[in-house]
């Protein structure tokens, strides 16, 4: 009994320290970069490094709220990623919900293209995608990268989306159909409430996504339509880099994502804990 004891015990403390080992070697970079922020220009490359500011100042903070960054780059990413967001998760919805409850000829078939379309490198399209918004006159648009993130985003969504509509009994859509609701109304009032984890955890995965991608938008965005990621260079000069600037502005790009995380971080543990249990 003791022996047991002791044994649940260290089992208990080992996986404590483990934890705490883990936690602080993924929260450490953002930390330095976040105590890196309030250096000084000059402090920031002293030898040896510091942890903690020598002298606490705002002027990396200071430089990025003065330029282009929260006028245009900041705004940019958040529309993008609002938008693309809604729009995959509104698409996928029903191409979800299609593929799980109607069969027809060439359906799997479908959904393997779709899933394969997933392993295919972003790389590969970047020369097609510029020809395109060339030829169509819509580089350097919003709505042009827009509609290239719905694209990538819409078989990993649907994909997510699909196994929790399967989850969820026909039997409660049938008793709505008994009770005169059409297959829309089924869709929109029974299983939509029931699938809303599994949406808010697409959101939140395609947004988090569009909101670090960096390869399209600097390709295909110029001037004051590009996003945050690409709007890091205006503070790198030819001959010197200010990372008290750089890590403001890191900082500050984090801090919306971060936000619309922990509103909607309720729903996307219950995603992760029902794929659990389902799988």
């Amino acid at each position: 009994m003791v022996t047991g004891r002791l044994t649940r015990r260290f089992d208990v403390a080992f996986t404590h320290i483990s934890l705490a080992i883990f936690a602080i070697a993924a929260l450490f970079p953002v930390l330095y970069t976040l105590m890196t922020s309030f250096k000084t220009g000059e402090s920031v490359i002293t030898s040896p490094p510091t942890f903690f500011p020598r002298e606490w100042s705002l002027e990396g903070y200071l430089t990025v709220f003065n330029s282009d960054m929260i006028r245009y780059f900041l705004p940019n990413t958040f529309i993008n990623s609002i938008v693309s967001a809604f729009l995959v998760v509104t698409l996928a919805m029903l191409a979800a919900y299609t593929f799980s409850r109607y069969k027809f000829r060439g359906s799997r078939v479908l959904e393997l293209l779709i899933l394969g379309v997933m392993l295919i490198p972003g790389l590969t399209f970047v020369i097609p995608y510029y020809r395109m918004a060339s030829d169509l006159d819509l580089l350097g648009t919003n709505q042009f990268i827009i509609s290239i993130y719905v694209a990538w985003g819409l078989p990993f969504a649907i994909w997510i989306i699909r196994s929790f509509v399967d989850s969820i009994p026909i039997e409660l859509e049938e008793a709505a159909m008994i009770d005169g609701a059409g297959p829309i109304q089924t869709m929109f009032y029974v299983v939509l409430p029931l699938a809303m984890p599994g949406l808010v955890a697409a959101f939140l995965l395609v947004f988090v996504d569009t909101w670090n991608e960096f390869l399209f938008a600097l390709v295909l965005l110029t001037g004051d339509a590009r996003t945050a990621t690409v709007g890091l260079y205006d503070f790198q000069s030819q001959f010197e880099i200010a990372y008290n600037v750089w890590t403001a502005a890191c900082i500050v790009i984090m801090t919306p994502a971060l936000l619309v995380f922990l509103a909607l971080r309720k729903r996307f543990f219950e995603a992760l804990l029902q794929g659990a249990i389902k799988g």
